[in-house]
């Protein structure tokens, strides 16, 4: 979880450390325009921390947290096809409510499966190793945005797809193992 974690952080950071570029260069949006276009992200982040409960009861953490990371790769190749700012906004409102929905699950994933013991060990860990994917995207992004716009926002999604498989396969058994641990 933590290195697919860390893998997420960069693909969250790729589309991210460029985001006021595109809003300018391919929404045609002024200051208050992208104000507005991190509103509609904080939409998808409220609407995300009301339904990753609600969603990880009725369909588990695995694909619970494969539709997030799913749902992060759809929203960001879309993102890369369109110059209009609302369906952008509503593409971003959508894609940050896979982080929310993500980070809800995972972290609720942790301290389930980590003795509490470790829990802040390995909480910190993984907190390193996402603040290195942070850096790591922010940076990479910034490089490739030079070259073309899109070419973060595709890396993202990418990187999202790539979490999305890592997540079906490494999570396979995990809501097994927490029902047999719980009984």
């Amino acid at each position: 979880m933590a290195l697919i974690g860390a893998l997420a952080s960069v693909g969250y950071m790729l589309p991210f450390s460029i985001l006021v570029l595109v809003a300018e260069h391919r929404l045609g949006l002024d200051g208050t325009g992208y104000g507005i276009l991190l509103a509609f992200s904080a939409i998808g982040g409220l609407l995300g921390s009301f339904i990753a409960p609600r969603v990880r009861r009725r369909v588990g953490y695995r694909w619970t947290i494969v539709a997030s990371l799913l749902l992060g790769a759809l929203t960001l190749g879309a993102l890369t096809m369109t110059t209009h700012p609302v369906i952008a906004g509503v593409l971003l409102a959508l894609y940050i409510l896979h982080a929310v929905v993500w980070n809800v699950c995972s972290l609720s994933l942790r301290q389930v499966l980590v003795p509490d013991e470790l829990l802040g060990r390995v909480g910190a860990a993984a907190r390193v190793l996402g603040l290195i994917g942070l850096a790591v995207g922010s940076a990479l992004g910034g490089l490739l945005g030079m070259i073309d716009l899109r070419i973060p926002i595709v890396l993202g999604a990418m990187t999202f797809a790539v979490c999305c498989v890592v997540g079906a396969y490494r999570l396979r058994t995990v809501d097994e193992e927490i029902n047999s641990a719980t009984q």
